[in-house]
């Protein structure tokens, strides 16, 4: 302890001689300066604990307002962060040991009180103090650690058996307080027999030979499904080399495992498709002839036929020429416009190359927004991002595929876009108020034209998020790694 710290003291003790002594062997005490307030009645000093800063209490049991053991529980129920050392006579001393169950530091006979004895015992009341209150801030901290965390923690005992497990782990599993008993075989129990063997050995490998426990299994919930689980766990070993402790978490990563498949499905998907793409294409480039020859050929031919009958009056008054004739050939000339505009749309699918992402995207929802009558609220800052032609395609067209689903299936009357740089990712957000739809992995993965989609985001190394439900409508959240979108030239 620091010489030239001073400690405040407060002596609680009725009689002066006591005090007196007391006091003298304080003055000769060398490792630290003090302050002493001296008090008689234990209402005295905890109205003094209220207005003035201790560090410890030297603290009679007998009082003229109190006695014994209920001396120390009063004040300590008061005051409890201040740490106390008990007086007692020599006939009482098994109260102080009482009072040190109860919380006190330490007890003092006063008939026995010298000054390197009264020095060691305030300086490791105060450490002692700080012990424990820096203890039961850890474990607070610890407690809402466990109460705020995702994962569900455990903690084994190998030697004994024994294991906790949080609240949250319990919850995982759709289990309510003390419905899930706090024994490993009813864990193992609940392991889905096609894993068990694969997490007992790896398991073992951790216990044994110290190779890290990480492994994903499933687990059987309350409701008699099963749920995919990641589970995490460190041991500590003694000097001998046994395992007395392991502690660690589980996760729910359903979700995750879910999307993976979609996206093995997917790929197997592409992969059937691929091996006839060559024949599709010659296919494809056979409609798009053949569309060209039939839509252009009957339009160009209904136009000819209108022009060679307006043609045929020529000499007849200019009155003859009445405005419906014009409107009919202005008719004729839409129609021919929008079917090439319709074939062209087929050979070349977006405006990217003329307009760029950002500005084909907003016409697009100008677009989408007139047909539709939904309302669209964009907050688009990516005017910085140099994006590659095949990311402009991918962002363009997941977008365009997101708010086609949305006039097809949400009724949404709303809907958020945001496309914006958060280093090291560009991000994607669409956000409607529509109907959503059931929290059903399964059916959410093959709804919403999801399957084109994921490819595109997993070939650029990105990710796909989707929250859905009757409530809260539908929210799809793509991440694209700025490293793989953007060009790669001129980037120092």
């Amino acid at each position: 302890m620091n010489t030239l710290a001073e400690i405040q003291v407060l002596l609680v003790e009725d009689s002066p001689t006591d005090a007196l002594l007391i006091g003298e062997a304080l003055m000769d005490v060398l490792d630290f300066r003090h302050r002493l307030v001296h008090t008689e009645f234990l209402s005295d000093a905890l109205a003094r604990t209220r207005t003035t800063h201790f560090d410890v209490v030297l603290l009679d049991l007998g009082l003229p307002d109190a006695q014994g053991l209920d001396t120390f529980r009063s004040f300590h129920r008061q005051a409890p962060e201040l740490p106390v050392l008990v007086l007692t006579g020599l006939d009482d001393m098994s109260v102080g040991l009482l009072a040190i169950q109860e919380g006190a530091q330490d007890y003092l006979a006063k008939r026995e009180i010298g000054t390197s004895e009264l020095s060691r015992a305030i300086r490791y009341a105060i450490e002692r103090h700080r012990g424990a209150i820096a203890l039961k801030e850890s474990e607070e901290r610890f407690q809402l650690a466990i109460s705020g965390a995702t994962a569900g923690l455990w903690d084994w005992n190998p030697q004994t058996d024994a294991i906790y497990l949080s609240p949250h782990f319990k919850e995982i599993l759709g289990y309510d307080g003390d419905e899930l008993p706090n024994r490993s075989q009813v864990l193992l129990e609940a392991i889905h027999p096609d894993d068990i063997d694969r997490v007992k050995a790896r398991l073992a490998a951790h216990l044994e030979r110290k190779h890290a426990y990480d492994v994903e299994y499933r687990m059987r919930t309350r409701s008699d499904e099963f749920l995919w689980v990641q589970s995490r766990g460190q041991a500590l070993w003694n000097c001998a080399g046994e395992p007395y402790r392991m502690v660690g978490w589980i996760m729910d990563v359903t979700d995750r495992k879910m999307a993976d498949e979609a996206l093995r499905e997917s790929r197997e998907e592409l992969k059937h498709l691929s091996a006839n793409i060559q024949h599709v294409r010659e296919e494809e480039k056979t409609r798009i002839a053949r569309e060209l020859h039939d839509d252009l050929g009957q339009q160009l031919t209904a136009l000819k036929m209108e022009v060679g009958r307006i043609e045929n009056v020529v000499e007849a008054p200019k009155t003859a020429l009445a405005g419906a004739d014009l409107r009919d050939i202005y008719t004729l000339i839409d129609q021919l416009v929008a079917s090439v505009r319709r074939i062209a749309s087929d050979l070349r699918p977006t405006m990217l190359d003329d307009l760029g992402l950002i500005p084909a995207i907003e016409w697009f929802i100008d677009q989408f927004s007139a047909r539709f009558g939904v309302r669209v609220i964009r907050h688009i800052a990516a005017d910085d991002i140099d994006f590659s032609r095949e990311s402009a395609t991918a962002v363009f067209r997941v977008v365009q595929e997101a708010m086609t689903n949305v006039a097809r299936h949400s009724r949404a009357t709303e809907v958020v876009l945001e496309i914006t740089r958060d280093d090291p990712n560009c991000v994607v957000r669409i956000v409607d108020n529509g109907r959503g739809c059931a929290n059903d992995k399964r059916a959410a993965r093959n709804s919403f034209g999801l399957i084109g989609m994921r490819e595109r985001v997993a070939g650029l190394g990105g990710d796909l998020q989707i929250q859905t439900s009757p409530a809260q409508g539908f929210a799809l959240s793509v991440t694209l790694p700025l490293a793989v979108i953007e060009h790669k030239e001129g980037k120092s």
